[in-house]
């Protein structure tokens, strides 16, 4: 039984909006409003298409299940991976190189069992790629019944947040944190990003119960410090217009292998220092510093030694999961 567009909406997480186009189903993680604004960046544009967080999550009673996607680039990254859990646990991934192909181009397909009686399958799309779902079946009469998450997250960030470099999708830390939170996540990362201040304006479909931004390493980077002070303060101020009643985490930047550096943003530290500033003035708003969450280690990083691994994350995310939640507590 193959599951049809309004099905797959009502499983689909992580997604804006869900569109069908050529018989493929298209998950949108950015409004139309915020894929326009992105139009001016071509190389971020072309990344807002990447599945990053997107997922299909569902119960069901289907002994077996089949995917058939399309897979085309949306970010630096060409290597591509789905996981597919089974009542928590990673039990298969299909996946390819993009840069194996000729046109960088794959239609990906498996076919997999899931075993007997109701079990929750949760299917991770990559963050490297833009995945369109050409067809999603389950058992003929089985049904796929969402699954109802406790929260809303909405993450903003740049390649961190995108999830370069974690192996399978459900490492990121972004993809950590929501399921830790019990959340449905919707992830706006796009790698080399950096903070733009119209971006905070520009409101969702909902209000986030949490909200979560992690530029500023790219920012010191080009090391522009009068624009990431401006940048930063009008992207946040906008952010709390917008969403009065959410609870803003800034994650200062975690260590990178060049911190010691001097840019023409100053020192690498000056840039939680100025997050700090800026969140002494906005009720719903707190900086965590993330500096230490990463071990200060190039074994978990990206050969980069600014991109964390599959190991990297899962530090980042221990000591995020477990702030977060003691703020939230507090509060």
């Amino acid at each position: 039984m193959k599951l049809n567009l309004e099905q797959i909406k009502s499983i689909t997480k992580g997604a804006a909006r869900v569109v069908s186009d050529n018989g493929k189903v298209k998950f949108m993680r950015f409004t139309e409003e915020q894929e326009r604004f992105y139009e001016q960046y071509p190389d971020f544009h072309k990344k807002t298409f990447a599945t990053a967080g997107v997922r299909l999550e569902f119960v069901t009673g289907s002994r077996s299940l089949s995917l058939k996607v399309d897979v085309t680039p949306a970010s630096s990254r060409t290597r591509f991976e789905h996981a597919i859990f089974v009542n928590g646990e990673l039990k298969y991934t299909l996946g390819a190189d993009l840069s194996d192909t000729p046109d960088k181009h794959i239609t990906a397909e498996g076919s997999y069992a899931l075993g007997t009686g109701k079990k929750t399958v949760c299917i991770y799309f990559p963050w490297s790629v833009c995945s369109e779902l050409i067809s999603l079946e389950l058992d003929n009469g089985a049904a796929a019944v969402p699954v109802t998450r406790a929260r809303k997250i909405l993450m903003f960030g740049d390649s961190i947040t995108h999830g370069y470099d974690a192996k399978y999708p459900s490492e990121a830390y972004s993809s950590l944190l929501t399921d830790a939170l019990d959340a449905e996540g919707l992830n706006k990362g796009i790698g080399g990003d950096r903070f733009n201040a119209a971006l905070g304006a520009m409101a969702e479909s909902y209000v986030p119960d949490i909200i979560t931004v992690a530029y500023g390493t790219n920012d010191w980077a080009h090391g522009d410090g009068d624009r990431l002070a401006k940048e930063s303060r009008g992207f946040f101020e906008a952010l709390a217009r917008t969403y009065p009643s959410s609870k803003i985490f800034a994650l200062a930047p975690i260590w990178r292998g060049n911190w010691e550096s001097v840019t023409g943003a100053g020192r690498f530290e000056d840039v939680e220092k100025l997050l700090s500033d800026i969140a002494s003035g906005i009720p719903n708003m707190t900086v965590i510093n993330c500096f230490d969450f990463v071990p200060h280690n190039a074994a978990m990083f990206s050969p980069d030694v600014l991109h964390p691994n599959s190991l990297g994350f899962s530090h980042y995310a221990q000591s995020l999961i477990a702030e977060i939640k003691e703020r939230i507590k507090q509060s």
